[in-house]
Order: structure tokens, then sequence, then C-alpha cells
């Protein structure tokens, strides 16, 4: 018994000595493991105060405005912006003789020189271009001058409706919407510019509306104009309307359908019938200012011009991935007289049209629902360092009959253009343009532009243009 006493005795001395030794055990384990606990939670604390000043620091960068230098200059901060933008257009060109006379003359031209500023705040914006270049013109059709292109603030009261008042581009045709830095050849078809060059536009002091929507594929644009803006004499000047809608049917990145139509009527005031109320135009190459088209009694005598209307059709295709395209557009053109008199005096009447394709190497033409018009390919492989750029071959015909023998008797000129072109979009801001132009004029086409009525012997004549641009845009 005593024995198994002892036993009891030293199997309880030795269980104790090990819950004392566990305890101990634990006892340090614990005390370990609150000390990590407490360098865990100085680190959390640590990197806390860390984050909160990186937090910061990102805010204040975020707060700061983000600048742009080169080409050009542009600053963003938050919903507020400011650019400046500008592009040169430099043509060359080469006039073939008519009928062995030299009627047209060869030279060179400073197309445009632009240099424009663009701003938006919120819910509005502005834009005012300046040119100084041949296109800048005023009293004189050829010299050079300093003008403003355009200028006009605008109210934005949703993402996609735009409220505009200034002197503004005015929507009418699918080619005249496209930017003369993105138009495919030098000059847009004189099947357009020969009706809104002088009489509808391009740009008028105005009140223009427009809004698009990329879900639903359309667009429409609607504007009231004035003008001349340089006033002669102390009489109105005239009031001009113009409508635009197109529809996309097919819309996408690299291919689209498009369909439009627009309409215009200007109403000419006292004292200025007699040098709008007519239509004069190039042969699509502004190098030199023979005019083939030519009208001049539209407005004489004891006929009055009271007003004109047009109206257009409007076709193009985006397809094979973006690379080709096409553009058709036909227009038709009353000028309304009246008699001194009240007696009845023949409307005169004109019409035109014209077709393009092209075929875009290495890149992709694009669309714009915004301005329900193409726009030029984005240049991923610029020359030299990435590539070769971008190449574009193209080509058009423009029909022009401005000669009315059913109604008003006047003749203006019949002309067939026949246009090949190549571009070459070196990056996205620089662009050379090769243009060859094979221009068939009847007798008194050719008679506008110089050649003599004997040397036709009424016949007509055709002459080769040939034309070049160097352009850059920033």
């Amino acid at each position: 018994m005593e024995v198994i006493m002892k036993s009891l005795n030293i199997v309880f001395i030795i269980l104790f000595s090990m819950f004392l030794i566990n305890n101990n055990a634990f006892s340090q384990d614990a005390a370990d493991l609150q000390k990590q606990i407490d360098e865990l939670q100085n680190q959390i604390q640590d990197l806390t105060i860390k984050m909160k000043v990186a937090n910061k620091k990102q805010e204040a960068s975020d707060d700061a405005p983000e600048f742009k230098v080169g080409p050009g200059f542009s600053v963003k901060h938050g919903n507020k912006s400011f650019k400046v933008h500008g592009r040169m257009h430099w043509d060359v060109g080469y006039y073939g003789e008519v009928k062995d006379q030299d009627v047209y003359g060869s030279g060179t031209n400073i197309r445009r020189a632009r240099l424009g500023f663009k701003g938006k705040a919120d819910n509005f914006s502005f834009t005012a271009t300046f040119d100084k270049g041949a296109s800048a013109k005023a009293d004189s059709d050829i010299g050079d001058q300093t003008s403003i292109d355009e200028i006009h603030f605008s109210y934005h009261p949703t993402k996609t409706m735009k409220l505009s008042i200034g002197k503004l581009k005015m929507p009418m045709y699918f080619e005249e919407a496209i930017s003369s830095n993105d138009i495919s050849f030098i000059e847009r078809s004189v099947a357009i510019d020969i009706f809104s060059d002088k009489q509808f536009g391009p740009k008028r002091p105005a009140i223009r509306f427009t809004t698009y929507d990329k879900k639903l594929g359309y667009f429409f644009g609607v504007a009231h104009g004035f003008g001349p803006e340089n006033k002669i004499d102390n009489k109105d000047g005239n009031k001009l309307n113009t409508i635009r809608a197109a529809y996309a049917p097919v819309l996408s990145k690299t291919q689209v359908v498009h369909l439009g139509a627009w309409g215009a009527t200007v109403d000419f005031g006292g004292g200025y019938a007699a040098s709008l109320c007519k239509l004069e135009y190039r042969a699509e190459l502004n190098v030199t200012d023979a005019k083939p088209l030519k009208t001049s009694s539209i407005h004489s005598g004891n006929n009055i011009c009271e007003g004109a209307q047009h109206y257009g059709l409007e076709a193009a295709y985006l397809g094979q991935e973006g690379q080709f395209w096409a553009l058709g557009e036909y227009t038709d053109y009353t000028a309304f007289r009246s008699g001194l008199d009240g007696a009845d005096v023949p409307d005169y009447k004109a019409d035109s049209s014209t077709l393009s394709l092209g075929y875009v190497i290495n890149g992709k033409k694009r669309y714009d629902i915004k301005k329900a018009a193409f726009k030029a390919p984005k240049v991923e492989t610029k020359w030299p360092n990435k590539g070769t750029g971008v190449w574009e071959v193209a080509t058009r015909y423009s029909h022009v009959d401005m000669d009315d023998n059913n109604s008003s008797k006047i003749l203006g000129g019949v002309m067939d253009n026949y246009t090949i072109g190549l571009n070459w979009y070196i990056n996205g801001n620089a662009m050379i343009k090769a243009n060859y132009i094979r221009s068939i004029m009847n007798n008194k086409a050719a008679q506008n532009a110089g050649a003599t009525s004997a040397s036709l012997n009424g016949g007509g004549a055709s002459t080769d243009i040939y034309g070049m641009r160097f352009q850059y845009k920033f």
C-alpha cells in the first residue's frame, strides 16, 4: 500500500511539473504573440498614414491641369479645356493649254494658313479661327487677306446637342461637312462649291442647331444665317436658311451606309442681289482665278433676282474593314426672278452631280456621325520611324450644267471633270496630295476660261490639270 501511495505521489508530481512547464511556455508564447500583434498594429498604422499621404498627393495630381505641347497646345482641367490649333495648305498647280492658248496660268497658292482657338467650360464652348491665305477673301477673290474664318459661341444642353451663334459653317452637303484637312482630293468637287461658295455659305453669321445619335445613327442640323459680313451700303443683307438630315442604317467603325438630304433658301436683300445672284467657280484647283463656270445675267436690267433655293441628295458607303469608300451627291438649283414692272420672268435653273470612290492602303477611312461625314484615316504606321504612313488612291467624276436652255436661256457653261488622286498621310499631322484632272468644257465654259470663240469652232475644249498640296495640321 505504501508503495502504491509513493507511486501515485510520483505520478502526481510529474503531472504537476508538466502543467507548470506547459503553463510557463504558454505564458511565454502569449507574450510573444501580443508583442507581434502590437508590432503589426504599428505597421498598419504607419501604412495607413502613408496611404493617406499618397491619396492626398494623387488628389493633388488629379486636380492639376493636363498640358499637351507639340504640335499645337492644349490644357485640360476638370470639365474645362483650351486648345490652340491650325493648318497650312500650300498648293502647286500646272494647267495645260486650251486650244493652244494659255488661258489659266500655272503657279502656287497658299490656300489656307489658319490659326485657331477652342475652349470649353461646363456646357459652354467657343471657337475662333483666323485665316491668312487665298481662302481668306473679302473684296478680292485672289488677294491674300486676314479674315475671321469662323467665330462662334455654343451651348451644349446634352452631349449630343449643340446650339451655336456666330460665324459658322451652314449644314449642307456631305462633302462640305468634311474638314478641308480630311478631304480626299485637293479641293472639294466643283459640283459642290459652285453653289455653296458665295450664295449659301459655306460659313455665315448664323444661328445653328445640331443633334445626333450614335445608336440610332442619325444627324440633324438647321441654321438661319445672314450675309454678307461686310455691308457696302445701308440695305438689308440676305437671309439664309439651311437644313440637313442624315441616317446611317448601318453604322460601325469599319462599315457605314449613309443616306442624307438637305435644302437651302436665300432671300436677297436690296442692294445685294446684283453681286450675289450669280454663280462662278474654278476647275477644282485654286491656283488660278480663271473661272470656266460663270453666269452674270441672272440679275440684270429689268430682271430682278429675288432669291434662290437648292436642295441635294447624298449617299455614302464605307466597307471592307474601312478601306473602301464611295460618295455620291446631286444638287438642283433655282434662282427666282421677277420683272420691275411685275412681268413674269423665267427662273434660272442649274444642276450638278458628283461621284467619288477610294481605297485606303495600310489604314482605315473613318466616319463620324457627329458631322455625318468622313474623316481621314488614323496613321498608326508613322513615317519614318514606325512604317510608311497611310496611302490612299481615289477617283472622282464631277458634272456641272449651268446652261439653262429650257427656261431663262441663261448660259453659264457645262463642265465635266475626271480626277485621279494619290494621298500620302505621313503621320497624324503632315500629308501630301497629288491630283490629275481631265477637264472637259463646252463652248461657253471654254470662253469663260479665256479661250477665243474662233479657236473653239463651236466644239468646246479640254485641258489637263496637275496639282499637288503640301499640308500640315495641328
